[in-house]
């Protein structure tokens, strides 16, 4: 019998070490893991001298593939592309293949097959020996390495992060025996390839990362942009539905609570049924926070963590619990039992699966984007014709290529797409809610949310577009203040309900004495202003009022008791009384005082002679040149307290001025005068130095700790050296600068972006805390408001007072705390009056509240009892 030479020990360790560098060269230069894979088994046939080497890669439903060979086709057929079925490696192979790293070798002439084990079953651990043993070929085995023409094999398993990637088989015709240094060589090369394996899918992972991530950032870019919104979110759901390897897709937003009706952008094929995001399957997915999916039902959730996100860890939108936490997806549309109802309206598209992505942030839903993948025809080669008779247990007759086509499927939904959706969603969630609320905030300041009609923002808007036209044109027109006649002894009398509903009446008994283009708005408690647009005539204006003064005197009905409204009308008329807006509404406002001294309930045209209004204003301003020295001013406070704990937490310091001649004088009224005349400055350090002197005065007297929070105007913001005098009353008060907040409004923090930014980080530096009061009453930009340096957001108590009854108050409330709450801000909330509205904040999880519910604002004397009090009962209840 001929025998193989063998080579000198110098010799093969020479080639061993040469094939493996080669190997390893290939490795390191080569990022394609194909081409890897094609040296190895060219290398490892060449160095065995066999007929074929193959890697058999497994699937995930465990089905093989040969990726990569090299043969002598002179002696073997190829088997490259083929498909074998999972049934060719039994279970208990790839179990050991797994624990022990067991090599299989057969000689399928002498019947007999060597299991080479180098780990040990049972501990997974190395052994120091390899585990050798020999068995009988089982028939079944031996009459499939038969078929193939194969007398001897070997098989090595490639493992990637402990799972069976797949498996190096060498083949020859011939009966062959392996040497132990050929065994050993050929394991390295293996580990050699696992290796590679393990850099081929850092790799994949990697660049499939920077796509996504790229495409994130091109969709967040886009979805920022100045366009239109419809062209933005159309140009979005395309990008979508490619990064998502989609066929088709929608993009359905909700109504707005401003009105706006729900939108729905499409592309590609679409279900004949046109809102099906309104159709209860999807509606039950869009408002569940939780697991939505049901038993037999072949509908999937997925959770995002917070890990698996694509999102940044640090956002609080990111992973479970967040933004856009579940997904869901349907492998086959026509075996969900839920979409029978629906299931017809996409029996003339190709669709077969979906990807949906609810735009929801806890019980709140904006919209849900949802990807659809049409059916594909998938062709798999076998590795001879699979007969699935689980009687016939003998292999395969032949290993011949035998082509399957398979219809009715859609590619599968990977992990990877899921993560790309949710940051998707992500970013689709949040463009949403921001211009919502930035609508919503700009319907607020320009409309009046009890009436409904134009505030004073847009009438002042709409009047001098009047002024303009009036002047180009040569016209005539006339500017309206009304003031309700005694509505302040309705409203203390019979209560704000009452008095919001009078109001609300009164406005639509206005609205029908106006032509079509007139325009009236609320300017501000029980004060309307009307515009009437080209008149012929003072006495047109004059029969209009006439007109106004007999509807509104109509008697009705209001909380159980008969009421007449009586009004008071000043009328100023362009261009003879002013041609600016600010002229005309000031003699407007002259003329109509002229009427309530005039007995109230009738109307008066203005004239130069009218000066009441000017000389009570000449009074105001020396009594409140004089208040500061005689002492009348007086803080008031009024307490915070934590939702969860029910403790008080800090306490609001609010002015009071009790003039020695005229009496109570409002804030409302000497605020803007002080402002006017300078004194505000002075008039503001009074009251955060007496605020400060009284906090510390609490804590010496061993009451809690607490913030105090003091309002600064818009000209002490801007005064250069604001952050000296605050410093200075710290020390002189010696409070800790922990213990002060202080609050300004929004559009004192929009009035100079840089130089708001630039004082609030050196005042919270100092570890003064900040909070913006009374937020959604103005128009601020939200992309700028995220980079103020702040603490606390105030909720303004026009949006509190109807929240429990109104919806669109609700609305705004809930958006409102999730938009603090994702800047990272504690959220209060003002003007609560009722358990109702406490059970509902309490419910959307704002952090704190202050109002009459709790506390009215109370003197020094009685706001000390109050937090004695209140703190001994906390003891006692603790």
């Amino acid at each position: 019998m001929a025998r193989r030479k063998t080579k000198q020990p110098g010799k093969q360790a020479l080639d061993r070490e040469s094939l493996l560098n080669r190997l390893t060269t290939s490795i390191r230069q080569s990022l394609e893991l194909q081409e890897i894979l094609t040296t190895t088994v060219q290398e490892i046939r060449s160095f065995l001298n066999t007929d074929r080497v193959k890697i058999y890669r497994f699937g995930s439903d465990e089905t093989g593939e040969v990726i990569a060979e090299s043969i002598n086709t002179n002696r073997l057929p190829s088997l490259l592309g083929l498909h074998f079925p999972a049934e060719d490696v039994p279970p208990v192979a790839r179990e050991l293949f797994v624990k022990a790293r067991q090599r299989v070798i057969v000689d399928v002439v002498a019947g007999r097959k060597t299991l080479n084990q180098l780990d040990s079953p049972e501990t997974g651990k190395a052994l120091v020996r390899e585990d050798i043993r020999h068995y009988p070929v089982d028939a079944c085995h031996q009459e499939y390495l038969t078929t193939m023409g194969v007398r001897s094999s070997l098989v090595v398993p490639i493992l990637h992060q402990n799972q069976l990637w797949g498996l190096l088989v060498s083949h020859h015709l011939d009966p062959r025996h392996y040497e132990e240094r050929e065994l050993q060589v050929v394991q390295l090369l293996v580990d050699q390839v696992s290796i590679a394996i393990a850099q081929s899918d850092l790799l994949h992972r990697a660049r499939l990362q920077a796509y996504h991530e790229g495409k994130i950032n091109q969709i967040s870019s886009r979805l920022h942009s100045p366009s239109k919104v419809t062209k933005i979110r159309q140009t979005v759901l395309e990008e979508a539905v490619i990064a998502l390897e989609g066929s088709s897709g929608r993009l359905y937003i909700t109504a707005e609570p401003t009105g706006q009706a729900a939108q729905l952008y499409t592309t590609g094929d679409q279900p004949t049924l046109p809102w099906i995001e309104e159709s209860s399957f999807w509606q039950r997915l869009m408002n569940s926070f939780e697991d939505a999916s049901m038993e037999e039902s072949g509908l999937e959730t997925w959770e995002v963590t917070p890990t698996e996100s694509l999102m940044p860890s640090s956002t609080s939108y990111s992973g479970a619990g967040g933004v856009v936490s579940h997904l869901y997806t349907i492998s086959d549309l026509y075996q969900e039992p839920s979409l029978q109802n629906l299931v017809s309206a996409f029996s003339e598209t190709t669709i077969r699966s979906l990807l949906i992505v609810p735009l929801q942030y806890h019980q709140q839903c904006v919209g849900c984007l949802t990807i659809f993948r049409n059916e594909i025809e998938t062709e798999t080669l076998w590795a001879g014709c699979r007969d699935i008779d689980t009687r016939n247990l003998r292999p395969r007759a032949s290993f011949e290529a035998w082509r399957e086509v398979t219809k009715g499927q859609a590619k599968a939904w990977t992990p990877e797409d899921i993560k790309l959706a949710q940051a998707l969603g992500i970013h689709l969630y949040m463009a949403v809610m921001q211009r919502r609320v930035e609508a919503m905030l700009q319907h607020q300041a320009s409309h009046d949310r009890l009436t409904g009609l134009p505030n004073r923002m847009l009438f002042d808007e709409r009047l001098s577009l009047a002024l303009a036209h009036t002047h180009r044109y040569g016209e005539m027109l006339a500017v309206v203040f009304l003031d309700l006649d005694g509505f302040k002894t309705i409203n203390d009398t019979l209560g704000h309900a009452v008095g919001d509903q009078l109001l609300q009446i009164v406005a639509e008994r206005l609205k029908g004495c106006l032509r079509s283009e007139d325009v009236l708005a609320r300017w501000g408690g029980d004060e309307f202003t009307l515009l009437l647009s080209t008149i012929g005539s003072a006495e047109d204006t004059a029969k209009i009022a006439t007109k106004i003064l007999n509807v509104l005197n109509a008697p009705l009905k209001l909380g159980g008791q008969e009421l007449h409204i009586k009004a008071s009308l000043g009328i100023a008329l362009a261009p003879y009384d002013g041609e600016d807006a600010e002229t005309l509404l000031k003699n407007a406002d002259a003329a109509m005082y002229r009427a309530k001294q005039q007995g109230r309930n009738n109307y008066q045209l203005y004239t130069s002679a009218i000066g009441t209004k000017a000389q009570e204003r000449l009074v105001l301003e020396n009594n409140l040149y004089k208040a500061l020295e005689r002492q009348e001013f007086r803080l008031h406070y009024q307490p915070q307290i934590d939702l969860r704990t029910g403790e008080i937490v800090g306490m609001e310091a609010l002015i009071r001025w009790q003039n020695e001649e005229t009496g109570f004088i409002p804030p409302s009224l000497f605020i803007p005068l002080a402002e006017e005349m300078g004194l505000i400055n002075a008039i503001g350090e009074w009251v955060l130095w007496t605020a400060c002197a009284q906090n510390r005065t609490w804590q010496s007297l061993g009451l809690p700790p607490i913030r105090m929070a003091v309002n600064l105007s818009a000209l002490q913001f801007q005064q250069k050296n604001l952050v000296n005098i605050i410093a200075q009353v710290l020390e002189s008060t010696k409070l800790e600068a922990r213990y002060l907040e202080l609050e300004i409004t929004e559009s004192i923090a929009m009035h100079d972006i840089p130089v708001t930014i630039s004082v609030l980080r050196t005042l919270q530096s100092m570890g003064i805390q900040i909070a913006i009061d009374d937020f959604g009453t103005g128009y601020s930009s939200l992309s700028s408001l995220k980079h103020f340096p702040l603490d606390k957001l105030k909720i303004d108590q026009s949006f509190v007072r109807e929240l429990v009854t109104d919806s669109f108050d609700a609305a705004i409330v809930k958006a409102l705390i999730a938009l603090g709450h994702g800047l990272k801000l504690e959220v209060i909330a003002e003007g609560v009056e009722t358990q109702e509205q406490l059970t509902f904040l309490r419910s959307v999880k704002c952090d704190g509240m202050q109002g009459y519910l709790l506390s009215r604002p109370l003197s020094a004397e009685n706001a000390t009892n109050l937090f004695i009090n209140r703190t001994k009962l906390s003891l006692l209840e603790g």
